[in-house]
């Protein structure tokens, strides 16, 4: 098992990373306090009991609730459903809450700790590769609304991450490759020294090699908490984690959160990074190439040369989070570990750029 120390201006915690590790030693510093455990309702019913059990013993009180771990009930509907049951049992401002679950339930469970009671303690365990080395990371939470995926949230850093890859057993392979433009997005940020071994490694990572996961998601959570614990709010160098974000928040919007997963449209979104990072800074081309064939791997054909509305989905992008007034922020890459953003860029850039087959 490896800890890995997050430092950030609010709190310090870690993230452990290990498998089989969602158990009672790892858990008892929360003794004696009210648990709520919200879980996916896709998690296999053995795992959920064992967890369960461990929270019941430890606990002053505890109950457990399941939600449908979907983009469209990421919602005000779900959050309101997990702050009723909080009201309900008459928990307290010292009550935990757990999530075990992806991404959305990772996100889900943090924004209803960071609003119950104007904020609780929270704690997650990340049940696939994209919400280990993403949603776990950072103290992001949020739900969605029906203009934009993430428009309503709050930064709150949870308690401690269990980050167990014993979970990822179940996954298909769909979803690793989720996980996995993720983990290509970070070695973009870092360096090519990790860039290239993960060139040498990912059919192993898609296998599920322990080895090869386990080095790959310890380091991926290793680079985005360096960047988290810089910047915690997103003010500066954080935004460097948006990479292929903004394009890739708009495909799913485009996609109606049906077409396109969010690991997907993170793949598709970083191809037109690039193409847009050889126009406007003069990214080394053969680099570029070696950047879209690692992306490739993890994209079905299908996808890859879907040809999109360059007008529908630039307006799409005119929503996201990430934009100042009315000019959108993109990152954009000068090379492998040197990322940019760029604002101010003509309509005709942009729309040059999602030409991606």
């Amino acid at each position: 098992m490896e800890t890995i120390k997050i430092q950030t201006n609010s709190n310090n915690y870690d993230v452990l990373v290990g498998q089989n590790i969602l158990i009672r030693e790892n858990l008892v510093q929360f003794s004696n306090r009210e648990c709520l455990l919200v879980a996916d309702s896709n998690i296999d019913n053995s795992t959920v009991g064992e967890l369960s059990q461990v929270l019941e013993e430890i606990g002053s009180k505890f109950a457990q609730i399941s939600i449908e771990a979907s983009e469209n009930k990421k919602s005000i509907e779900t959050l309101g459903f997990i702050h009723d049951k909080l009201i309900e049992l008459k928990y307290s401002r010292d009550c935990v809450l757990f999530a075990l679950g992806g991404g959305i339930t990772c996100d889900i469970t943090g924004f209803a700790a960071a609003t119950y009671q104007r904020g609780v303690d929270f704690v997650l365990m990340p049940s696939t590769l994209l919400a280990q080395v993403d949603a776990s990371v950072g103290g992001k939470t949020a739900i969605n609304h029906k203009e934009g995926k993430n428009m309503i949230g709050a930064f709150h850093q949870p308690k401690k991450v269990l980050s167990d890859i014993g979970l990822l057993e179940s996954l298909q392979q769909k979803q690793i490759y989720e996980g996995l433009a993720e983990i290509i997005k970070h070695s973009l940020l870092e360096n090519e020294g990790f860039f290239e071994w993960l060139e040498e490694n990912i059919q192993k990572i898609i296998s599920l090699n322990k080895s090869e996961l386990m080095e790959a998601v310890s380091k991926s959570i290793q680079i985005k908490a360096d960047v988290v614990s810089r910047d915690e709010t997103e003010q500066g160098v954080r935004k460097f984690l948006n990479l292929g974000h903004t394009f890739g928040h708009a495909i799913e919007l485009y996609g109606n959160y049906k077409e396109y997963s969010h690991g997907e449209a993170v793949a598709l979104g970083m191809i037109m990074a690039v193409n847009l990072s050889q126009s406007k800074l003069g990214l080394n081309k053969d680099k570029a190439q070696k950047i879209i064939d690692l992306i490739s791997v993890i994209l079905d054909e299908e996808k890859r040369i879907k040809e999109f509305n360059q007008s529908e989905l630039l307006a799409k992008m005119s929503s996201d989070k990430k934009r100042v007034g009315d000019n959108l922020n993109l990152i954009l890459l000068e090379d492998i570990g040197t990322p940019k953003i760029v604002s101010g860029l003509e309509k005709i850039e942009i729309k040059e750029s999602m030409k991606i087959s």
